[in-house]
């Protein structure tokens, strides 16, 4: 386990399940395999495969994982067959076909290649904080994130969890940080990477990498009006991230002072180390989410 995209939601009251409840609340609602003609199934797994439970409970902490399998049927694979279907009636019959009937034969081309198809399985990972109320989703983009919540929360009937809602634009701060380090949230320091755009309608993009954040280059960019829209940062010699103006956190890295104590799990115990692992990175990622969405002071939108 290793969580390296964050995008989290916010809860106004603290969640009504026990970790008891949600582990049968998960098992109810396990990911089933796809059907002959089913395009897609949605649910939960365990965590750890061939294992049975359906979460892993630890300090405030419950781990829990989605799954989506998906029955693989390439675009370009139908078109072609249905491009021969076309041309073979238009041959035979002389007539033309048209847009109603190749809706009819692409849906009949299908339905008779979903038996065949493979079938692909994505898993993403869910850090429920009941501490902090949160749930941070392992996922590089919105729109998966969101999915997975969806999911949770059909099962469960209700999750009133909402994305961050900061009180003022992220990306202003993020190019006053790199003015002045000295204006960064405590525990924090600046990376080497960021990404500035435009704030005109060409909507200029210009990234930075490995480089010193505060150099004139960067800053002179500032000064033309473009502003800082994802940084790199540092939290206390743990953890290693890159934050953008949504407050999604990306790139994802253990540093020193983590790795040293990660090195030290025993791999032998896939329960022991999962678990070691959930205290180690989410007490990490809870007191760097703490200091950032303080700084903001985020609620939920």
């Amino acid at each position: 386990m290793w969580i390296k995209n964050l995008i989290v939601y916010l809860g106004d009251d603290a969640f009504s399940f026990s970790v008891g409840e949600l582990d049968q609340i998960l098992a109810d609602n396990r990911c089933q395999p796809c059907g002959s003609q089913t395009l897609s199934t949605e649910g939960f797994v365990p965590p750890l495969k061939g294992q049975d439970p359906m979460v892993y409970a630890v300090e405030g902490f419950i781990y829990c994982t989605y799954q989506q399998t998906t029955r693989l049927l390439p675009g370009p694979v139908i078109k072609e067959l249905l491009d021969e279907k076309v041309e073979h009636i238009q041959d035979e019959e002389g007539r033309k076909v048209g847009r109603k009937e190749k809706a009819e034969l692409k849906e009949q081309i299908t339905f008779e290649l979903m038996p065949r198809a493979f079938t692909r399985s994505r898993r993403t990972n869910l850090l429920i904080d009941t501490q902090r109320k949160r749930v941070l989703v392992d996922a590089s983009s919105a729109t998966r994130a969101e999915e997975v919540v969806a999911c949770l929360r059909k099962a469960i009937g209700t999750l009133p969890v909402a994305y961050p809602a900061p009180n003022s634009a992220p990306y202003t701060s993020y190019s006053n940080w790199l003015r002045d380090t000295r204006l960064l949230p405590e525990g924090f320091t600046l990376g080497d990477r960021c990404e500035l755009k435009g704030t005109k309608d060409e909507g200029a993009t210009v990234k930075f990498t490995a480089v010193d954040l505060g150099q004139e280059e960067i800053l002179a960019h500032l000064e033309t009006g473009m502003v800082v829209t994802r940084v790199n940062l540092a939290w206390q010699d743990s953890l290693e991230l890159d934050v953008n103006d949504k407050l999604e956190i990306k790139r994802i890295k253990a540093l020193d002072v983590l790795q040293e104590n990660i090195d030290t799990l025993d791999a032998d115990d896939a329960v022991a180390e999962l678990e070691a692992r959930i205290s180690l990175q989410g007490s990490v990622l809870r007191e760097a989410l703490d200091g950032l969405f303080g700084y903001f002071e985020v609620n939920p939108a």
